[in-house]
């Protein structure tokens, strides 16, 4: 049996659509509880989804993040596995069976992503690498996209092309299938990351207290990316790059930790400029502002 978590944040008929497609999946009776942690929406996303005994809707009066939503549908389950699932993703047929199949079969395996394919049907890349001070200083200065190959970027790997199977450092917690005994030695989610870096921050720590994540090529389901995030990038940057901060006060030494605050406020606002004056997306400039803008106003670490 299994439990599954989506939290919800104004994702329009994105909620609805995985929602039908969960219970039209051949494992869908081995589903314990779904539950929908909502953190506040105004967009009426919960007014359209299917009627099911087995959904159940937590209403948040205010927008408490993802890690705390997260944590608030981890502390409710009771089924052997737990699966976070985002909105914006859609199963297919056999997704749930196959991934009981193989936990089932692996029992060293900690927690289990799969291969996600875009709207187009392409494969998203959507694994990461816990990243180091130089990596981020790399994603910084605009060299792990020019170079990825040479400069690997920070975090998502980019560089792989997610083709085969194997053990990595994080599965996207877009997909993030979960033995539910994890939980108890290696706790929830650390709620001071409002959302980004906080599944990072979970897999290393499972790591270190010697746990796995595989990565299973062979198990696909779709992902809309940012499809709840599209229309607010210059907030969406400024939570990313709050989180990148916090992570790396908690994980890096004073020097790491000092060479990415630099990368992050004298360096990355220009290559960002620069990179989409070249690449003719003007607009988007004023979003990179923006974000640095709040980032400035609401700095969780100095």
């Amino acid at each position: 049996m299994l439990d599954i978590v989506i939290v919800n944040w104004n994702s329009g008929d994105f909620l609805r659509n995985c929602i039908v497609s969960v219970f039209a999946e051949n494992g869908a009776d081995r589903i314990n509880k779904l539950y929908i942690i909502d953190n506040n929406t105004t967009d009426g996303s919960l007014d359209n989804i299917p009627i099911n005994e087995k959904i159940v809707i937590i209403r948040n009066q205010v927008n408490k993040g993802f890690s705390k939503a997260c944590n608030q549908g981890f502390s409710l389950c009771t089924a052997p596995y737990i699966l976070l699932l985002n909105p914006d993703t859609k199963l297919f047929a056999n997704t749930l069976q196959d991934c009981l199949d193989f936990m089932n079969t692996n029992e060293t395996v900690d927690v289990l992503g799969c291969q996600l394919l875009d709207d187009e049907g392409d494969i998203c890349k959507s694994c990461a690498r816990f990243p180091t001070p130089l990596k981020i200083f790399f994603d910084a200065s605009g060299l792990s996209k020019i170079a990825p190959h040479i400069f690997n970027p920070a975090t998502l790997m980019t560089d792989w092309n997610h083709t085969e199977s194997r053990y990595v450092d994080q599965v996207i917690g877009a997909f993030m299938f979960m033995r539910s005994s994890v939980f108890k030695t290696n706790g929830y989610f650390d709620e001071r990351f409002f959302v980004y870096y906080e599944e990072l921050d979970f897999s290393k720590r499972l790591r270190e207290a010697g746990g796995k994540s595989y990565f299973n090529a062979g198990i696909r389901a779709i992902h809309s990316e940012n499809g709840t995030t599209r229309s607010i990038k210059g907030f969406r940057l400024f939570l990313y790059l709050r989180s990148r901060l916090q992570y790396a006060k908690k994980h890096f030494s004073y020097p790491g930790y000092a060479l990415v605050w630099l990368s992050t406020f004298i360096i990355e606002p220009f290559s960002r400029t620069i990179l989409l004056l070249v690449k003719g997306r003007f607009k988007e400039i004023r979003d990179v502002y923006k974000g640095y803008t709040l980032l400035l106003k609401d700095l969780p670490i100095r």
